[in-house]
C-alpha cells in the first residue's frame, strides 16, 4: 500500500511538474492522472491512471488488433497482446510482462462478466456517476476491491525477481510465520494515515478536478491551502532521491 502511495505521488506530482513547466513555456500539455484509485474496475483504472500512455495503448495496439469489433475472442486477444506489450514497455524484465499479464487478466474477467449481462438483456451499465448517485457503498466497495487488486500488481511492478514477488505476496497475505520485521512502528503508522487519506481523497474528487476546486475558493482559503501544502512538502523532505520514473 505504501509503494502504491509512493508510485502515484511521485509520478502524478512529476507529471504535474511538467504541465507546469510546458505552461510556462506556452505548450499546454493533458491531464495525465484523474483519482485513479478511486477507479470502479480496471478499464476506469486505465482511463484515469497515465492517461497519455494508456490512450497510446489504445490508440496504437488495442485498436490496431482489432479491438472490441471483430467477436470475443479477438477482443480478449487484443486485451491481453495490449497488456503484455504495455508491460514490456516498462523495462526488459518478466515481472513487468507479468505485471501487464495480470492487468490484461484483470480486464478479462471484467471484460466477461459485462459480456455476461448484456447477454442476460439487463439494462445498460450507467455511468461511474449515476452509479455512484444510486449505489455509493455498493460503488465505493467495488473501488476499494479495484484498489487492493491493484496493489497486488504492484508487487511485480516493484519486485526485480519473482522470488522476491513471491516472498511479498505471501507476507502480504499472512503466510510467512517467522518473517523478519522491516519498517518501523512510525513508518506503518504514516502508511496507515497518508494512504487512507489519499484514496478517500481520490473517492470525493473523483468526477472534479483540483483547479475546479480552486477557482471556486476564495483567495484567503486557496492562499492558506497551497502555503500549507509548501511548508508540508519542505517538512516532509527526507532524501534527495529522483523520481521512480526517471528509470523509464
Amino acid at each position: 500500500m505504501a509503494f502504491s502511495g509512493q508510485i502515484f505521488l511521485d509520478f502524478a506530482g512529476y507529471s504535474t511538474c511538467a504541465i507546469g513547466v510546458a505552461l510556462c513555456l506556452g505548450f499546454v500539455l493533458p491531464q495525465n492522472f484523474n483519482y485513479p484509485y478511486a477507479a470502479i474496475g480496471f478499464s476506469d483504472f486505465w482511463k484515469r491512471w497515465h492517461i497519455t500512455l494508456s490512450s497510446w495503448l489504445r490508440d496504437y495496439l488495442y485498436i490496431p488488433l482489432g479491438g472490441n469489433r471483430h467477436g470475443k475472442v479477438k477482443t480478449y486477444f487484443a486485451l491481453m497482446a495490449t497488456m503484455l506489450l504495455g508491460g514490456l514497455w516498462h523495462g526488459a524484465n518478466w515481472t513487468f510482462v507479468a505485471w501487464g499479464g495480470l492487468h490484461g487478466l484483470y480486464l478479462w474477467i471484467e471484460r466477461y462478466l459485462k459480456d455476461r449481462r448484456n447477454a442476460a438483456h439487463i439494462h445498460k451499465e450507467p455511468s461511474d456517476a449515476i452509479e455512484v448517485r444510486r449505489h455509493p457503498w455498493l460503488s465505493f466497495f467495488y473501488a476499494m476491491l479495484t484498489f487492493m487488486l491493484i496493489n497486488i500488481t504492484w508487487v511485480f511492478f516493484r519486485a526485480d525477481t519473482f522470488g522476491k514477488s513471491w516472498q511479498l505476496l505471501q507476507s502480504m497475505f499472512g503466510l510467512v510465520g517467522d518473517g523478519k520485521a522491516l519498517l518501523t512502528t512510525l513508518a506503518i503508522f504514516k502508511v496507515s494515515i497518508i494512504i487512507p487519506i489519499l484514496v478517500l481523497f481520490h473517492w470525493f474528487m473523483r468526477n472534479t478536478k483540483v483547479l475546479d476546486v480552486a477557482y471556486k475558493l476564495s483567495w484567503f482559503w486557496l492562499g492558506l491551502v497551497w502555503s500549507s501544502l509548501i511548508l508540508m512538502l519542505i517538512w516532509a523532505q527526507e532524501s534527495g532521491s529522483s523520481f521512480i520514473y526517471f528509470q523509464f
